[in-house]
C-alpha cells in the first residue's frame, strides 16, 4: 500500500501526538471530511502492515492512536521511504516535471514523463498543461518539438527562479538525504557534484558566511540555499550562465553581501574545480540578499547607509498606516519596526529579484487570521512602490504574522509560573505569530525565547519544557510539538499535555462540547461563540486569559443610541469630546480614553484623518477603555483636525478596541462603506441618526 502526500502527514501528526487524537483535530487540522479520515487511516494501517508495525487503534470516544513503539520508528521510515511507494501530489508532480526538464540532457517524451512521475499519460498531459502556465509567470514556454521533445525555452536566469521555486516546493516533502538522492538521478552527468558529501561541504561554505555578515540564516533557508548553489554549480558546469545589467552589478558591489559571495564562489571553485565568472558572483550575492534570517547584528549598522534609510521609511509606513487602518496604537512601536525591518530588508529583495516562494501556511493564517491579512495586503503598496512588483501571498502572510504576534500580544501578560522555550525552524515572523498565541493561552508559563534547531541541538536551555514546531530528541525535558498556527483542538490538546507535566487538574475543557449539548437541550442559545468563550473562561480558571473573540459587525457594534447629529462644533477637541459621550455614557469608556485621544493628536497630528471628511479618533485599550464600543459625530459644518482648514472633517467616529482584533469586522465594514462616494456623502447629508443607522445596517446584512 502506497502513502501519498496526505496520509503520509496525518501518520507524521498521530507520530507526534503524545495521547488520542480525535477525528475533529484530524478534520481542523488538515481540512478533510470524517469520510476521508477513515480512508486515510485505512491506507495508513495497509502501509504499518506491509512495514510490520502495528497498526492505528481507534477509540469511539478517544480517536485514534498509534502504538508508542511504532511511533517512534515512524519518523526514520518515512525518511527512508522508497520512492515507489510514495504518491506525489499534483503541485509535487508540477515540481518534479520541471525539474526534470529543466535538468534535461536528453530528448524526454510523454513516456519517460509517464515513467518517471508514476501515473497515467492523460495525468501527465493535464499536468503539462498546468505546469506551461505557472512557467508563464516566469517569462518561459514549454514547447514540444518532434526531434527534442519537451522543451522549457527563456532566459537562465528565468529558469533558475522558476528551479529555485519548485526545489522549495519538495524541500519540506522528503528528507535530505531522499531529496539528494533523487536530485542526483536527475542530474546524472554531475554525479561529482550532487551527493550528500558535496552537499555538507556547500552548507559549511554557506553557514561560514553568516558570521562575516553577522547574521544567521533560518535552518530552512540555509539548507535550500546550499542545494539551490549546487544546481547552479551544476548548470554552470553545463555552459550555462545568468547576465547581470551593469548598472545593477554597480549597486550590488556596494553591498556586505557581494564580498560574501565572493568568498563563497572562491571555495566553490576549488571544491568543485570550476570557473566562477563575475556574474555568477553578482547573481549569487542576490540570493544572498533575499536570504531568510533568524536574526542580525548589523541590520542597523548596514554601510549601505541610503538603502537602509529607504527600507526603514518602507516599514515605518507601513506600521503607521497599520494602525491606522486598524486603529490601534501599539505600545512599542519601535520594537515593531525592528523587528518588522529584519523580515522587510530580506523580503525586498525576494519581491525584487523574483525570488520570492511559498511558506506554506498561506490557507491556516488566511482562515484564522483573514482582517490581519486584508489589513497587511493594505500596507503593503509600500513595499509594492518601492520595488515595483506585486507581492505575493507567500511573503504578504510571513508580514501578517509579524503584525499578528504583535496584535496577538497586546493586553496579554502571562503568569511566571513555568518557563518554556520555544523552538522554530521558520524564522522570526513564525515564532513571533506563535510566542504570542502561546502567551495568551497559556498564563501560567513564561515563553523564555525561541531558538533555531541549531542552537536547540548545540547548546543547553534553562527551561522547564519546550515547544517546538518540528519533532526534537528530548534532552532531558518534555517536547510538546505543535503548529505554527494553533487551532482550537490543538490548543485544548495541548493544554491537557501541559497540565499532566504541571500537575494541574484539566479534566473540565474536555467536557465544554458536552455543557453545549446539555444546554442546548433545555435552552434557546441566541450566540453560541460568546457562551462558548464564556465557559472556556469558567472551566480552565488560570490558563485561558479572557479576551474578547466574537467579532461584532457595524449595526451591532453601533446602535442608534451612539449616533449623533450637530449643526457644528467650536474646534476638534470639541467634537471628539461630544462624538465620544455615547461611549461615557454607556460605561465604555473613561474620562482618560479622551484625554488620551486628544493627546495623540497634539503628539503625532491628524493621523486619524483616514479619507476626506471622515476621522476615527482612539488611543490605546490601556488608556481606558472598558468595552468594546463605537460612537459617531455628524457634523453639519465640517471642523478642521489640523492647524488650517487642509483636513476638514464632518464624521467624527470615535472607537473604543479592547484587544487588537476584535473591532476589525466591524471596521472592514466602515471603511468598504467610506471608500464609496456615494455611501460617504449619504451619511454626511442624512437628516437623523435614524437614517444614518438604516444605512450602516444595509452595510452589514
Amino acid at each position: 500500500m502506497a502513502l501519498d502526500h496526505r496520509s503520509r502527514a496525518i501518520l507524521s501528526h498521530l507520530s507526534q501526538a503524545q495521547g488520542y487524537v480525535t477525528a475533529n483535530e484530524i478534520m481542523e487540522t488538515f481540512n478533510i471530511s470524517r469520510r476521508t479520515i477513515y480512508y486515510d487511516i485505512s491506507k495508513i494501517n495497509g502501509w504499518l502492515e506491509a512495514n510490520e508495525l502495528p497498526v492505528v487503534q481507534h477509540a469511539r470516544t478517544a480517536g485514534f492512536q498509534l502504538d508508542r513503539q511504532a511511533a517512534r520508528q515512524i519518523p526514520e521510515k518515512l525518511d527512508t521511504i522508497k520512492l515507489w511507494h510514495y504518491e506525489y501530489s499534483a503541485k509535487e508532480r508540477r515540481a518534479w516535471l520541471a525539474v526534470y526538464l529543466l535538468a534535461r540532457n536528453r530528448p524526454l517524451y510523454l513516456e519517460s514523463l509517464v515513467e518517471k512521475i508514476r501515473v497515467s499519460r492523460n495525468t501527465v498531459i493535464e499536468d503539462l498543461k498546468s505546469l506551461r502556465d505557472e512557467l508563464s509567470h516566469y517569462g518561459l514556454q514549454l514547447e514540444f518539438d518532434r526531434k527534442l521533445g519537451y522543451v522549457i525555452k527563456g532566459l537562465e536566469e528565468n529558469k533558475r527562479q522558476a528551479l529555485v521555486f519548485y526545489l522549495q516546493q519538495l524541500m519540506p516533502k522528503q528528507s535530505w538525504e531522499a531529496l539528494i538522492e533523487q536530485l542526483l538521478t536527475v542530474f546524472s552527468d554531475n554525479a561529482d557534484f550532487l551527493d550528500v558529501e558535496k552537499v555538507e561541504e556547500v552548507t559549511k561554505i554557506v553557514a561560514a558566511s553568516e558570521e562575516e555578515l553577522g547574521i544567521q540564516y533560518t535552518d530552512d533557508f540555509l539548507q535550500s540555499l546550499s542545494l539551490r548553489i549546487l544546481v547552479f554549480v551544476c548548470r554552470l558546469s553545463q555552459g550555462k550562465q545568468v547576465r547581470v545589467d551593469l548598472v545593477e552589478q554597480q549597486v550590488l558591489a556596494e553591498t556586505p553581501e557581494y564580498g560574501a559571495a565572493i568568498k563563497i564562489s572562491r571555495k566553490l571553485a576549488d571544491l568543485f574545480q570550476v570557473a566562477y565568472p563575475q556574474d555568477e558572483v553578482f547573481y549569487m550575492t542576490k540570493h544572498i540578499l533575499s536570504s531568510r534570517i533568524q536574526f542580525s547584528q548589523t541590520i542597523f549598522e548596514s554601510s549601505n547607509l541610503q538603502n537602509d534609510n529607504m527600507l526603514s521609511d518602507i516599514v515605518s509606513k507601513m506600521v503607521i498606516d497599520f494602525q491606522r487602518y486598524a486603529c490601534i496604537i501599539f505600545d512599542n512601536r519601535e520594537e515593531v519596526e525592528r523587528n518588522l525591518l529584519l523580515h522587510v530588508k530580506t523580503a525586498y529583495y525576494r519581491v525584487l529579484y523574483g525570488l520570492e516562494v511559498e511558506s506554506g501556511l498561506e490557507d491556516p493564517v488566511k482562515e484564522k487570521y483573514p482582517d490581519i491579512f486584508r489589513l497587511t495586503k493594505k500596507v503593503s503598496r509600500h513595499l509594492e512602490k518601492a520595488t515595483g512588483k506585486p507581492v505575493n501571498d507567500g511573503e504578504l502572510i510571513l508580514i501578517t504574522m509579524h503584525f499578528g504576534g504583535w496584535m496577538e500580544k497586546m493586553g496579554v501578560q502571562p503568569a511566571d509560573r513555568k518557563n518554556a522555550l520555544l523552538v522554530c525552524n521558520t524564522g522570526v515572523g513564525t515564532s513571533r505569530l506563535l510566542q504570542n498565541q502561546l502567551e495568551g493561552l497559556l498564563s501560567t508559563v513564561d515563553i523564555i525565547g525561541c531558538v533555531s534547531l541549531r542552537d536547540y541541538e548545540e547548546n543547553d536551555q534553562e527551561a522547564d519544557f519546550v515547544i517546538s514546531t518540528i519533532p526534537l530528541v528530548e534532552k532531558g525535558k518534555p517536547v510538546f510539538v505543535v503548529s505554527p498556527i494553533l487551532t482550537d483542538t490543538e490548543k485544548e490538546r495541548l493544554l491537557k499535555n501541559i497540565n499532566s507535566f504541571v500537575g494541574t487538574d484539566a479534566a473540565a475543557p474536555s467536557s465544554l462540547a458536552a455543557v453545549m449539548d446539555i444546554i442546548r437541550q433545555h435552552t434557546v442559545v441566541k450566540n453560541e461563540s460568546a457562551l462558548k468563550n464564556d465557559l472556556k473562561q469558567y472551566l480552565q480558571p488560570g490558563l485561558i486569559k479572557a479576551k474578547e473573540t466574537h467579532k461584532p459587525d457595524l449595526k451591532e457594534l453601533l446602535p442608534i443610541e451612539n449616533i449623533q447629529c450637530l449643526s457644528e462644533v467650536v474646534d476638534w477637541q470639541q467634537a471628539i469630546h461630544e462624538a465620544a459621550q455615547p461611549l461615557l455614557n454607556e460605561e465604555a469608556i473613561t474620562a482618560n480614553y479622551v484625554k488620551a485621544m486628544i493627546d495623540a493628536l497634539n503628539e503625532m497630528g491628524p493621523y486619524v484623518v483616514i479619507s476626506p471628511k471622515v476621522a476615527i479618533p482612539h488611543a490605546r485599550p490601556q488608556d481606558g477603555v472598558k468595552k468594546l464600543g463605537m460612537a459617531l459625530l455628524q457634523l453639519k459644518k465640517s471642523v478642521s483636525f489640523s492647524g488650517n482648514v487642509s483636513k476638514p472633517v464632518n464624521l467624527v467616529i470615535v472607537l473604543a478596541a479592547v484587544d487588537g482584533d476584535a473591532h476589525l469586522k466591524a471596521l472592514h465594514q466602515l471603511t468598504k462603506m467610506l471608500s464609496n462616494r456615494n455611501l460617504k456623502e449619504k451619511l454626511i447629508t442624512a437628516e437623523s441618526p435614524n437614517e444614518i443607522y438604516r444605512l450602516l445596517a444595509d452595510q452589514s446584512s
